[in-house]
């Protein structure tokens, strides 16, 4: 666990992070939930490319629209991402 997790972010709530920072946060991997219907812009800049685990290949990405966090399908569909994420 990254040491800026470790001192911002276990207590309770939400954070908001700038794009800027966003690698002081970030592990070895990084799961991205993301929308082929929204913004996802910020995956073309220098910000987003120079973060450890996008340059080593170790972003699992997860579609939003195939998920809904809570029901069996679902759990189904994540662990299979994840099984394949970490595994390569």
């Amino acid at each position: 666990m990254p040491e800026k997790v470790k001192a911002d972010a276990l207590g309770p709530g939400y954070y908001t992070l700038s794009p800027e920072i966003l690698s002081d946060y970030v592990g070895d991997y990084l799961i991205l939930s993301r929308s082929a219907k929204g913004d996802n812009s910020f995956m073309q800049t220098d910000t987003w490319r120079k973060i450890p685990a996008v340059k080593n290949h170790h972003v699992i990405e997860i579609d939003t629209e195939a998920s809904t966090y809570s029901d069996p399908t679902t759990l189904e569909y994540l662990l299979n991402i994840f099984k394949e994420g970490f595994l390569q």
